[in-house]
C-alpha cells in the first residue's frame, strides 16, 4: 500500500478535510510551513507570503517546464507578461529565501497565500489545522447520521 498524500492549495483544516474527502491519507502544506516561525527563510519572504492576497501569485512559464507559481512582484510580472522564463532565472533563488531580496528570483509560493495572514509556530499550525479538520469532519459525520445530505 502506498499512501496518497495531497499537496497544493492546502494550508488549514478545511483543505485537509477536502483532501481526505477525496481519498487522501495525508497532506503536505508547503507554503504554510515556509511561513512558520521556525522556517529558516528570510523574514522578507515570510512577509511577502503573509501580506499577499488571494490573487497575489502568478503562474509562470505555462507553456514550458518548469511551470511554477510565484508571488507577484516586478520581476514575476515581467516573466508573466513575456510568457516564458529566462533559463537562469532561478539561479538566484537563495537570495530570495535567505537574503530577503524579493527581486533576486521568483519567490515561489502557492495559491494559499491569501489564507496565510501571520507567521506562527509550527506546533500552532498543526494544532489549529487538526482541530479545524476534526470540527469539519465531525460536523459532516453528524449531518450524514441524521440524513442531512
Amino acid at each position: 500500500d502506498v499512501p496518497l498524500v495531497a499537496a497544493g492549495g492546502i494550508c488549514d483544516g478545511r483543505g485537509m478535510a477536502a483532501a481526505f474527502a477525496l481519498g487522501a491519507e495525508a497532506v503536505q502544506m508547503g507554503t504554510r510551513f515556509v511561513s512558520s516561525a521556525e522556517s529558516p527563510v528570510h523574514a522578507n519572504y515570510k512577509a511577502a507570503i503573509t501580506g499577499a492576497k488571494e490573487t497575489g501569485t502568478w503562474v509562470l512559464n505555462k507553456k514550458a517546464s518548469p511551470c511554477i507559481r510565484a508571488i507577484k512582484s516586478d520581476l514575476t510580472k515581467e516573466i508573466h507578461d513575456a510568457g516564458v522564463m529566462p533559463p537562469d532565472v532561478l539561479k538566484n533563488i537563495l537570495g530570495v529565501y535567505f537574503g530577503g531580496d524579493m527581486e533576486a528570483a521568483p519567490a515561489l509560493a502557492g495559491q494559499t497565500v491569501g489564507l496565510i495572514n501571520e507567521v506562527k509556530p509550527v506546533q500552532d499550525i498543526i494544532d489549529e489545522t487538526v482541530a479545524q479538520f476534526h470540527q469539519i469532519t465531525g460536523r459532516l459525520g453528524a449531518l450524514a447520521a441524521v440524513g442531512g445530505f
